[in-house]
């Protein structure tokens, strides 16, 4: 009788006490929207690269890359207005996301570059970035990029890709159109991969040693997509 009591009053107590939950072993994936300036101004100069064979031969950056996909190119911004703007954005993102790991604990490469100082887009140095132009049946393999920043910006997709994810997703494991990010190991009370839908203007960073793997899709045209590595 008195262990019974022992226990209820414990079990008590314990409904009244608080709980902090970290995540210190996962790395972050950040997802945002990109302005329509850059998703038109990419697309600008992607349509006129994608659509000369010249051009896509002398901007072709597929022997760069692992992906299975119809064309990869750089993407020659001439405008200095329109280059510095895309430039700035793609920095200040990815200072968004260094200050958001900063402030969850997860800043041990910046404690050692700059200590306590608070980081901006001069710390940030793009290396990388090309668009991707995807068709049915294509995908990108399981990789990861280089540099300690990488995203995906969405640029275009397939009229009727969307039927057909919500299509997929009436499955037991919906994956067609889909990114997905694996780390670690499936285990109790945490999961080892995030997917992601597509949508035009949808951006994610994260991690550059972050494995990824891009699914293949069933819907005509053209599913585009832009990356880009960067390093501080």
């Amino acid at each position: 009788l008195r262990m019974k009591k022992i226990m209820t009053q414990t079990t008590h107590r314990e409904d009244k006490i608080t709980a902090k939950f970290h995540s210190p072993f996962s790395p972050i994936i950040m997802e945002t929207t990109a302005p329509k300036r850059f998703i038109d101004t990419i697309n600008k100069t992607a349509d006129k690269v994608l659509g000369s064979e010249a051009a896509s031969v002398e901007w072709d950056w597929s022997h760069m890359l692992v992906g299975k996909v119809h064309k990869e190119v750089q993407i020659p911004i001439k405008d200095k207005e329109d280059k510095q703007f895309l430039i700035n954005f793609m920095k200040s993102m990815c200072v968004k996301y260094l200050k958001e790991s900063i402030d969850q604990g997860n800043h041990h490469a910046w404690k050692k570059i700059a200590g306590k100082s608070i980081p901006t887009v001069d710390n940030i140095h793009l290396t990388h970035s090309w668009v991707v132009s995807q068709y049915a049946g294509e995908y990108n393999p399981w990789h990861h990029h280089s540099g300690d920043f990488s995203a995906v910006i969405y640029l275009k997709l397939p009229p009727n890709m969307h039927k057909e994810i919500e299509e997929d997703f009436e499955d037991h494991y919906p994956a067609n159109g889909l990114i997905e990010f694996m780390f670690g190991e499936n285990q109790p009370f945490r999961s080892d991969n995030l997917k992601f839908k597509p949508e035009v203007g949808k951006m994610l960073v994260f991690p550059s040693w972050l494995r990824h793997f891009v699914y293949p899709f069933k819907s005509e045209g053209e599913r585009r997509s832009m990356s880009f590595n960067a390093h501080m």
